[in-house]
């Protein structure tokens, strides 16, 4: 398949994986504009629930643009002026190594893939999952690792695999706290947080802000946001650390690590580990990641959860594979119940588990895929300098966080999405506002680069460029169409 089929055939299969996302939202803004929402004040009938009515809010602020984004997609050869989505963390450099493998799995020869199992996981697959955490999370320089010696150190019982991080976190946000209750997250967090943990368990998401969000929150910073919490009568109960961070690309110091687990565990809180870009970092060995498991010596107790997911490290957002470990063994009875509803099909338990026991296959591909996240990651950032724009300096992850605030209209919310509209309609290029992370500072975008092919980033950094050179010429208000022409 040639270079223009493949990014085709990409392109297809994205805009097909949202096309009933966009209908649906498509009818309802047309019902939006004919009728307006109904409530029950209306004295109308409803299609549907109060309750159904709460769920109607997107739960990423720019998904409906991402989703024009798609029925658009740019293509360097057919379709060079479409729009090019910088907003979605997902690694599409590395689809096609991780699809050659999957090729060889065999996933329906056995019998027990048709039938009912435990809903925490099939054997095989907890298994898989404890000897890959072992060896890649808790014992990383252990590479000759055996696989009982994997299971040693970390049992497959408290293992479970859900289907995706996001249904993983909601189920442990549902099981350790009540309606109501807090979960403390350093800012800027992961924008879709918000709804993962408030639509199943009612949960209020608080940011906690620090002088250096770059190494993660002080004992100060956290107890700061729980008294300011309290002090309106809620109860603190979570704390959600992401390490490496989203959308910083920064990784935690071990000390901010193990103090925050302290802290948590004086104020008896439970601390949820989200590694989902633990195994994404752009260096062998000196990059600086300790995971959670080997900074407490795997000793997680019945307060410490561990998450991980395929999406991120694997590139497989669409498989909806998440894994949790946890030493709770009530925490897991709960979640074997909740998990009925959340689980992952057995034929995709079985690939799991022959892929992440491959160590051959897993070791070469992370090591690809880190020289891939590399080089989009240096392109991208050279571009900024060339631009004089600051970005803060990754060590892991897919995406860039740049500062473009010198560059709004006004230093406020409202500056900052006068910004991205300008970047959507004239430059057709959609990036992750920070605002909607929780940052308190209006101007900071965050930059997906492994969206996209180096070859396409390339022409959105153009596109960009031309984008702020004019906001530099002009005042905003004379940034009108004749002068906007030749952004693409």
């Amino acid at each position: 398949m040639s270079a223009r089929d493949k990014h085709t055939a990409s392109i297809v299969m994205s805009a097909a994986a949202f096309s009933a996302v966009s209908l649906i939202w498509i009818a309802r803004e047309k019902l939006r504009g004919r009728m307006g929402l109904c409530s029950p004040a209306d004295g109308h009938d409803n299609q549907i629930s109060t309750r159904g009515e709460s769920l109607l809010t997107p739960t990423l602020p720019y998904i409906l643009d991402y989703v024009k984004c798609l029925q658009d997609q740019c293509n360097p050869y057919s379709n060079p002026n479409g729009y090019i989505p910088l907003c979605m963390s997902e690694n599409k450099l590395i689809i096609e190594h991780f699809a050659s493998r999957l090729m060889q799995c065999q996933l329906f020869g056995d019998k027990s893939v048709y039938c009912y199992n435990n809903t925490l996981g099939l054997p095989p697959a907890r298994e898989g999952v404890a000897y890959f955490l072992a060896k890649h999370f808790l014992f990383p320089e252990e590479r000759n690792m055996s696989f009982e010696e994997a299971l040693q150190w970390i049992s497959p019982e408290m293992i479970a695999i859900g289907s995706g991080a996001s249904s993983l976190l909601s189920h442990l946000a549902l099981s350790l706290t009540d309606a109501g209750d807090c979960v403390l997250i350093p800012a800027p967090y992961y924008a879709a947080f918000d709804a993962d943990l408030r639509i199943f368990a009612g949960c209020k998401t608080i940011p906690v802000h620090s002088t250096n969000p770059s190494i993660g929150p002080s004992a100060e910073d956290l107890e700061k946001a729980a008294v300011e919490a309290e002090a309106k009568g809620l109860r603190v109960r979570l704390l959600l650390l992401t390490n490496p961070n989203n959308p910083l690309g920064t990784i935690y110091p071990s000390a901010i690590i193990k103090q925050s687990i302290g802290w948590a565990r004086s104020r008896k809180m439970h601390t949820i580990l989200d590694e989902i870009y633990g195994l994404s970092c752009h260096e062998v060995g000196n990059h600086g990641f300790e995971s959670g498991l080997r900074i407490l010596k795997n000793e997680l107790g019945d307060d410490v959860h561990h998450i991980w997911a395929l999406s991120k490290d694997f590139g497989a957002s669409g498989f909806r594979i998440g894994t949790l470990y946890t030493q709770n063994n009530q925490l897991l009875s709960a979640l074997a119940n909740l998990n009925i509803f959340s689980g992952v099909s057995h034929p995709m338990q079985i690939m799991l588990s022959e892929i992440l026991t491959d160590d051959n296959f897993v070791y070469h591909f992370l090591e690809c895929s880190r020289e891939k996240i590399r080089y989009s990651y240096e392109l991208c950032t050279r571009r900024l300098e060339e631009m004089v724009i600051p970005y803060v300096v990754a060590k892991a992850g897919i995406f860039v966080y740049a500062d473009f605030s010198s560059l709004l209209p006004s230093q406020t919310a409202e500056g900052e999405a006068q910004f991205a509209s300008l970047l959507l309609d004239a430059a057709r290029i959609i990036m992750t506002p920070g605002m909607a992370q929780h940052d308190v500072k209006p101007g900071f975008f965050r930059i997906c680069f492994c969206f996209i092919t180096p070859e396409v980033l390339e022409m959105a950094m153009n596109r960009l460029d031309k984008i702020v050179g004019k906001i530099r010429r002009y005042h905003w208000d004379d940034l009108k169409a004749e002068t906007l022409t030749d952004i693409i």
